[in-house]
């Protein structure tokens, strides 16, 4: 796959290769941080584009479900493997469930939907649960690290099950929704008044609805990932 050979590519650059690119990690980190995120953000963003089956269609179901109970239960399952298996502690644990439970959008392309028409049910239920499930692991990620500062958890589970659970998913896919639907609107409503064709969705709409959202949504401290999902859904 793509993924593979630019793997292959970036190890054949680095000190075990030619020993052409050479990245101190501490110094990197930064921008590899922000560089890693904006491909995640176009791979959700084009992912929720793909998806045109409403809501209501049963193909949304297991989608649900994948990102949800099945995410989930296998967050617990390697959060118990790691504690009780690998001595790990218990925030070591959850963190570690909640990096390899997702789906990752990137790297599941190959087994996603080709195109708007495609309605394959289980190509369908991977697109939609590798744009859903930031929403579950999200909240799991933040779990493990307040786990790990080994504080009494009363003073921090409310906080986190109302901000890091309830609040942060709904206001993370509402926003991106909404966004993603006024500009469908308002494109189609200026498209009817003027009478002109070229008044329609495009790249630098869809650029700037892929910044709006993630930055709005991180603003009113909701998921941005979700957001963006949600806005080309």
């Amino acid at each position: 796959t793509t993924s593979v050979v630019c793997l292959a590519l970036g190890i054949g650059l680095g000190p075990s290769g030619v020993s052409l690119l050479h990245l101190d990690i501490a110094q990197a980190s930064g921008w590899m941080e922000h560089l890693t995120e904006v491909a995640v953000l176009f791979s959700l963003f084009v992912s929720g584009l793909k998806l045109r089956l409403p809501l209501r269609s049963r193909r949304w179901w297991t989608a649900f479900f994948l990102a949800g109970p099945v995410m989930v239960i296998c967050i617990v399952g390697v959060s118990l493997v790691a504690h009780f298996g690998l001595h790990l502690g218990w925030g070591m644990s959850v963190l570690v469930g909640a990096i390899l439970a997702p789906t990752d959008p990137v790297l599941a392309t190959l087994v996603q939907v080709a195109d708007a028409q495609d309605y394959d049910p289980v190509r369908f239920s991977l697109s939609g649960e590798a744009g859903l499930n930031d929403g579950v692991a999200f909240p799991f990620v933040i779990l493990g690290l307040l786990l790990m500062q080994a504080t009494d958890p009363a003073q921090w589970l409310g906080g986190w099950l109302i901000k890091d659970v309830a609040w942060a998913v709904v206001a993370g896919i509402a926003c991106g929704y909404w966004m993603g639907r006024g500009l469908g609107k308002l494109t189609l409503y200026l498209r009817i008044q003027h009478e002109d064709s070229t008044v329609s969705p495009n790249d630098y709409l869809a650029l700037a609805l892929i910044a709006l959202a993630y930055v709005v949504s991180e603003i009113i401290h909701g998921y941005g990932f979700l957001a963006v999902f949600a806005a080309g859904l």
